[in-house]
């Protein structure tokens, strides 16, 4: 029996989506696997230096660049998926049949579908061709306006909320599980989710209003320290809120990280930088429309001084 250890962005409704596609195709080809998903975040440094490589099989999903000669499979879609930006050219050199980078596509799920199709000749069943569909426009905020954004009123939209909201490896393992043989309506009905979900959706709809109040009007730009607030991410309904900015910074503290989180809003003003690159000089990542730096815990001074830095850049 071959155990494959699944590594995907946690806390991320592409990442999981993508594990549940790729677990979908891989049991295709050993219907005895056992398929054990790795939840892994974005920090400062190897993001994988924690990380046991040691499955029979490893792949690696909606995630930075792991050159791993054990890690076979990987797909991503993020610009800065390179860090450091030399393992670009490691990638090049090692790039195969079982890994894909496309940094335009609007999700990993698209990329993961595409590639095995293309390449395997396999096509998912209408539940996972929908549950990709979905992952293109949550993961690109491909909707009509901020309104519709933030009503969160597609299953997809609210399981999008719960699997950033939850911090419990286990569950999210029964999610990419769910995902796998389940359509979206039928998980997001299911009483093991919505016993988080829907105190979730209720604090969210109390959480409007001080997003309101401690939203910082800076130019362009609206700032959001968010550490000991009591309060998670706005997200898109920052952009519902102060419709005029063109970009938000936002700053979060748990136990084990401090992030700065930098979005541009697509219904607001013209984009005149790329986000993650401008999160990369600053030691973190993501796209030209979102970006993040993610620290160690406790360092909420650090954390202020990046977000100082970037509101800088963005407002210069």
């Amino acid at each position: 029996m071959t155990t494959l250890k699944l590594f995907f962005h946690d806390a991320c409704f592409d990442g999981a989506a993508s594990a549940a596609l790729f677990a979908a195709f891989y049991r295709t080809r050993r219907p005895d696997a056992t398929i054990v998903p790795v939840g892994l975040h974005h920090k400062l440094g190897d993001a994988f230096a924690d990380a046991a490589i040691d499955g029979d099989d490893n792949a690696c999903v909606d995630f930075r660049y792991c050159p791993h000669p054990a890690m076979r499979w990987w797909f991503d879609h993020h610009a800065t998926a390179f860090h450091p930006a030399e393992l670009a050219a490691h990638f090049e050199a090692r790039r195969d049949q079982q890994m894909a980078f496309e940094p335009t596509a609007p999700s990993c799920a698209g990329v993961v579908t595409r590639t095995l199709a293309a390449r395997y000749g396999w096509t998912p069943p209408p539940h996972l061709a929908e549950l990709t569909a979905w992952a293109d426009i949550v993961d690109a905020a491909a909707y009509p306006d901020a309104a519709t954004a933030c009503a969160l009123g597609s299953p997809a939209t609210r399981l999008a909320v719960w699997v950033a909201s939850v911090r419990n490896p286990p569950l999210i393992a029964r999610f990419i599980a769910a995902l796998e043989r389940e359509p979206l309506e039928a998980i997001d009905r299911a009483p093991w989710v919505r016993a988080d979900l829907d105190p979730i959706l209720t604090r969210r709809a109390g959480d409007r209003e001080r997003w309101r109040k401690l939203g910082q009007v800076r130019g362009e730009v609206v700032l959001f320290d968010l550490v000991g607030r009591g309060v998670g991410s706005p997200g898109l309904t920052a952009y519902d809120l102060f419709p005029a900015c063109t970009y938000t910074v936002t700053l979060l503290a748990s136990d084990s990280a401090v992030k700065v989180g930098v979005g541009w809003n697509p219904w607001g003003g013209a984009r005149r930088h790329d986000l993650g690159q401008l999160c990369a000089s600053h030691g973190g990542g993501g796209h030209a429309v979102v970006g993040g730096v993610t620290l160690p815990g406790g360092a909420i001074d650090a954390g202020r001084a990046v977000a100082t830095a970037i509101v800088a850049s963005l407002t210069a």
